[in-house]
């Protein structure tokens, strides 16, 4: 993956070595053939979501939506992330359809679980660990 470079769904998924599926859910829990888990997280700019990004810096929406979260297996990975050291892709649709952008590794540095939009939410605060290119996934 190249930092700031534009994939599709089908070259993400042949990267990683998997399927997505139709959709693509934001927070996707894969493990690499060793079996060591790692996260390929998405993010749109006009999706249903209140996620901001700045140049090194992510607030990120957790599961759910229209209702109190819950600790969901993503939720937890994510928030598990901080002490088991998972890998964290990320990924943003700057457009409606189409492209994601690779923005980098990412380490969840806090999170909390507050009312946002009238229900609780888990925002996960993300910061980009690594600014290189990275050649093999």
């Amino acid at each position: 993956m190249i930092l700031n470079k534009e994939y599709t769904k089908e070259e993400i998924e042949y990267a990683f070595d998997t399927r997505f599926g139709y959709g693509i859910k934001g927070i996707n829990l894969r493990k690499f053939t060793d079996g060591k888990p790692y996260i390929i997280l998405f993010s749109k700019q006009f999706g249903p979501y209140t996620d901001e990004f700045s140049k090194n810096i992510f607030s990120y929406d957790g599961e759910g939506i229209n209702k109190n979260q819950k600790l969901t297996a993503a939720n937890k990975a994510l928030v598990d992330s901080q002490k088991d050291g998972r890998s964290i892709y990320g990924f943003r649709q700057d457009r409606e359809k189409g492209v994601w952008k690779y923005v980098g590794l990412l380490k969840v540095i806090n999170w909390k679980y507050t009312p946002k939009n009238g229900f609780n939410t888990y925002v996960f605060k993300l910061k980009k660990v690594n600014l290189q290119t990275i050649n093999t996934i």
